[in-house]
């Protein structure tokens, strides 16, 4: 064993071909196990059936697919929130280069698969590279880094987030590219340039390329459209290059910095050995941060034109002005779960609610950082980029506590940037990196066999580690498994005994253990949800819900087709579950089923952005970052109380019961989906019981349309309500039942013998049975309440022909006209008295904001057929057109084309008014009336709204933002800017040759 202080022996380089061919193998098994990794959706063709890859990534990317494939700029999503910003919206990447030839030539999910895999590969590739270059490393450390940063949980568990794993797989690279721009950044007491390899001191030229390079990755970074993973990696490149610069500051500053052998010499910090301590440390923090902030500014001006529109989106979205305070801390990782989410789980999925918290590397990986970790102070450690690593890794684990930091507590309150985002537990990225890089430099000292094993050291870090797993399984109660803790104390026993063999032959002993952590790796990867893959028909398949909304959207093909509302649940159990599991059972896990399962539900009730995959409107959506939009979150307070209003849209969630008729037909919503979960079979009758009606004294209900059917009785479910104290035999109600000879007859209800109190708990309803003598098909169905007190509530009606036991559900409703239009797994309703997408009113009133609108649009008076409220124009209160003579003018729209960013509407009116065009109002909307530019005016807090004059007009809307063309001028002057920039370089470097790779084999020969 050599000595820890010794220098290596000379030998001779090894040829630079033979080097990157060893390179070039390093980095094709990095690709291989990558492939092995993820070959449910490499190779297998699977898809991923849960979380936000398949009701967010999934629709957003079939939407950017088509329009890619159409040689159109997706700039505008007509199908959620009743229409939305596509490109501003930055988490679809839609200028991200990468993504452009997926969506040319691959269907939607095969495009998610293999940007996943890319990735993974890039990020392989990439931590490799920072192995070689910065960290100093052979082809083995390399590899280790490579292995555990792309392999490792963190990434694992971001798959279903492909912009995030997107924004990190550059992160090594940016690393790489930044000390490739500042210069060496390893050299210690005792050692010159002979002991950085040769080359090292190579400045100038090859420093302006890896800025160029720098810039472009940065952009990249922005591009990719996670702006929270963009900002913790910008910070965390500070972090790397500055933070242990302002370390040894302070340290001199605070006289505790000492001159002794292993130690950093005073002002030899990076290689300034040549300045006083003090100009040498103010230097490298004056050139550190001119760096970081020169690409970092040239970076936001490449991506300009993916951030200006972004930011103008930011501006009127709900996370205008930071997040709630409560919003920013959600998903801290806890103290108590540190363990868990450090070590790696074995045969336990992670919990939804804790994806955000996984970063194992595997205790093999531990035990290499520690030893990493334990030799810091070596000679043969490159010095100062292992103690940025460590920085990071620190700087990681500190901030994803969140809540339970005080320290980030004031951050996310007073700070922007941690005011704008949630997911503290997102900061474990800077861990990821950080025991990444340790863990190759351990692989790489025990590989050359250049220090000793403390057993003492070691052996505490593992039973740290091991401390933390039992107190995190008794912590949460036996979370942790007993699989869980026979893996962790098994893969410590074994990597302690792999590090007793390594005393004796270094590489065997480092071979077992990159096996050992490979074996981890992908037992700890099965409990992440990419292994639950399943069958691809779980997302390219159609369910009758969605063929029964294309066939009813036909007629309007070219136009613009109604939306609908889901307030399904997805509880039930698919009708064709026995063909599923025959089918698929099989061929799939238990896990892979269930989810395949879960999957059919969503596109049967279309949630949440699923309408995007198949282009049908919808009034909700699921926006999780800057969407939906603040006015449309406001809009929800006419049928939702304000505390249960949600902010990322989805109101399926949140919606107890159909909003009133008059909400839903101006938000143009035809048809509403619902499941069938309340409904209820009584006596051997299907009653529907979604509707219904809540009747005081006078007030009358209605079956809109009764369908063709030979009965002779109705079944009719009520309770009364406040009707308690009301004595037997009080008639309550009257139920008049018109049929189709021409004769209507009446019945009474009466409060003990029909109906009585009731209502207090689900089922708690009285159902009787209304019957007449000879069988005839019913044509009107109205039920009036007559009760002095109280309200009588008819929850569900349904004619039954007793002679057949056959029956036939009705829709009673006093919040519209509704009818059946599809029953299956779920219901589709269709609201008859929708209003068209477009219309025109004559009578507008101005009020000041959107708290005046929603109040004038809360009373019950309001009818959004005849009135318009505008907002924010013209004086307060102001009473617009009104037609006075003979009621309510006439005017009729038709909308005679409907693309995304192109609306062309038909106007004949008899008098002046508004055409109302019932999508979101927003900056970048243009509308000219028969070719002269006008006003569009925001109407009803959320829509857009024009002046019309008397006759016929062509009203045309077109989108064009501003803020895209003003983008695009940033990020065009910034392109010139670098290639001047790039142009120069390569001026003044003859060869023009590359830096990475070149530098990888010139200059890490003897490190191999």
């Amino acid at each position: 064993m050599k000595d820890s202080t010794s220098l290596p022996t000379c030998q001779f380089p090894s040829l630079p071909i033979l080097n990157f061919l060893r390179d070039l193998l390093a980095v094709v098994l990095l690709w291989v196990l990558v492939v092995v990794f993820y070959w449910r959706i490499a190779l297998a063709g699977r898809v991923l059936a849960g979380g936000d890859v398949f009701t967010y990534f999934y629709p957003y990317w079939a939407e950017a697919t088509r329009a890619t494939q159409a040689g159109r700029l997706p700039l505008w999503n007509p199908y959620l929130f009743m229409g939305a910003p596509f490109l501003a919206n930055s988490q679809v990447g839609v200028f991200y280069p990468l993504n452009w030839p997926l969506w040319f030539a691959l269907p939607a999910h095969q495009s998610v698969h293999l940007a996943i895999v890319l990735h993974l590969c890039l990020a392989a590739l990439n931590g490799y590279l920072w192995g070689r270059t910065s960290l100093w490393l052979g082809q083995v450390g390399a590899g280790t880094v490579g292995v555990v940063f792309a392999l490792g949980g963190y990434l694992g568990a971001q798959v279903e987030h492909i912009n995030q794993l997107q924004v990190l797989a550059w992160l090594p690279l940016a690393l790489v590219l930044y000390d490739k721009v500042l210069g060496p950044r390893s050299e210690v007491r005792g050692l010159g340039s002979e002991a950085r390899g040769p080359g090292s001191e190579v400045r100038g030229p090859g420093s302006g390329v890896a800025f160029v390079g720098l810039v472009v990755v940065v952009g990249l970074m922005l591009l990719a459209g996670h702006t929270q993973t963009a900002f913790i990696s910008l910070v965390g490149l500070a972090a790397y290059g500055l933070g242990p610069v302002l370390w040894e500051g302070v340290r001199r500053w605070g006289g505790r910095f000492r001159d002794k052998s292993g130690l950093v010499r005073q002002g030899a910090f990076r290689g300034q050995d040549h300045l006083p301590p003090a100009a040498g440390w103010w230097r490298q923090l004056a050139r550190g941060g001119a760096i970081l902030s020169g690409a970092a500014g040239l970076g936001v001006a490449m991506a300009a034109v993916q951030l200006v529109p972004t930011w103008e989106l930011t501006r009127l979205s709900v996370r205008a002005g930071g997040l709630p305070f409560n919003e920013r801390l959600s998903f801290s990782l806890s103290p108590l779960y540190l363990a868990r989410a450090l070590l790696p789980g074995f045969a336990e999925p992670v919990p939804p609610e804790h994806i955000e918290h996984v970063a194992y590397i595997g205790i093999s990986a531990l035990v290499l950082a520690a030893v990493a970790i334990r030799n810091l102070r070596s000679p043969h450690s490159t010095l100062p980029a292992l103690r940025s690593s460590f920085f990071l890794l620190i700087l990681g684990l500190f901030f994803s506590l969140g809540l339970y930091n005080p320290l980030y507590v004031l951050l996310a309150r007073f700070v922007p940037g941690f005011a704008h985002f949630r997911v503290p537990a997102r900061w474990l990225a800077f861990y990821a990196v950080g025991v990444a890089a340790l863990a190759g430099a351990g692989a790489d000292h025990l590989w050359h066999g250049r220090l000793r094993v403390r057993w003492r050291k070691i052996g505490m870090f593992a039973f740290l580690g091991i401390c933390l797993g039992l107190g995190a399984w008794g912590a949460f109660g036996g979370q942790v498994g007993q699989a869980t803790l026979i893996g962790w104390a098994v893969a410590v026993v074994v990597a302690m005994g792999l590090l007793f063999v390594a005393r004796r032959a270094p590489r065997l002993g480092v071979v077992g253990l990159l096996a050992l952590l490979v074996v981890e790796l992908f037992a700890a990867g099965s409990a992440l949800p990419h292994a639950r893959a399943t069958a691809p028909q779980a997302f390219t398949s159609q369910r009758p819900a969605i063929a029964h909304l294309l066939a009813a959207s036909l007629p309007s093909r070219g136009g613009a087709g109604a939306r609908f509302l889901s307030m399904s649940d997805i509880t039930f159990d698919p009708g064709d579950m026995p063909e599923i599991e025959i089918i698929y059972g099989p061929q799939l896990s238990a896990d892979a089923l269930y989810d395949y399962v879960v999957a059919t539900k969503h596109k049967e009730v279309l949630s949440p952005n699923l309408p995007l995959v198949f282009g049908l409107p919808a009034m909700d959506g699921f926006g999780g970052g800057i969407l939906p939009l603040a006015r449309y979150v406001t809009l929800q307070q006419v049928f939702l109380p304000k505390d249960k209003v949600s902010i990322d849209g989805r109101l399926r969630e949140h919606l107890t019961a159909i909003p009133d008729g008059r909400w839903l037909s101006l938000f143009n919503v035809r048809h509403v989906i619902s499941d069938k979960l309340h409904d209820a079979w009584l006596d051997g009758v299907f009653y529907d019981l979604q509707f219904g009606a809540q009747l005081a004294r006078g007030e009358v209900a209605a079956v809109a349309h009764v369908p063709r059917f030979e009965a002779t009785a109705l079944g009719l479910v009520s309770y009364l309500r406040g009707g308690a104290a009301l004595p037997d035999g009080t008639v309550v109600g009257h139920v008049n039942v018109g049929f189709s000879d021409g004769l209507t007859r009446t019945f009474e209800l009466r409060a003990g013998q029909h109906t009585a109190e009731g209502g207090q708990m689900e089922g708690d309803d009285h159902v009787t049975r209304l019957r007449w003598r000879e069988p005839a098909t019913a044509a009107t169905v109205v039920v009036q309440a007559t009760l002095p007190e109280g309200e009588l509530v008819v929850r569900g009606v349904s004619l039954i022909d007793e002679r057949t036991g056959g029956f036939q559900s009705l829709v009673l409703s006093d919040r519209g006209d509704f009818c059946l239009a599809h029953s299956g797994d779920v219901k589709i309703y269709e609201n008859l008295d929708v209003l068209p997408r477009a219309f025109v009113v004559h009578k507008a009133v101005v009020v000041a904001d959107d708290e005046m609108a929603l109040a004038r649009m809360s009373d019950a008076a309001f009818d959004p057929a005849a009135e318009v409220v505008l907002v924010g124009s013209g004086p307060e209160g102001a009473l617009l057109f009104q037609y006075e003579e003979g009621g309510a003018g006439q005017g009729l729209a038709r909308v005679a084309h409907y693309a995304p960013e192109r609306v062309v509407v038909e106007v004949d009116a008899e008098s002046p008014g508004y055409l109302v065009l019932t999508d979101a109002w927003y900056p970048g909307w243009e509308a000219t009336v028969d070719g002269e530019v006008v006003e569009i005016q925001r109407a009803d807090i959320l829509f857009r709204a024009v002046a019309v004059d008397a006759g016929s007009q062509r009203i045309v809307f077109t989108f064009c933002p501003v803020s895209l063309r003003a983008g695009a001028a940033i990020s065009l002057a910034g392109l010139i800017g670098l290639v001047i920039v790039a142009a120069w370089v390569l001026t003044l470097s003859k060869a023009g040759r590359g830096v990475i790779m070149g530098t990888v084999v010139g200059n890490v020969g003897d490190n191999s």
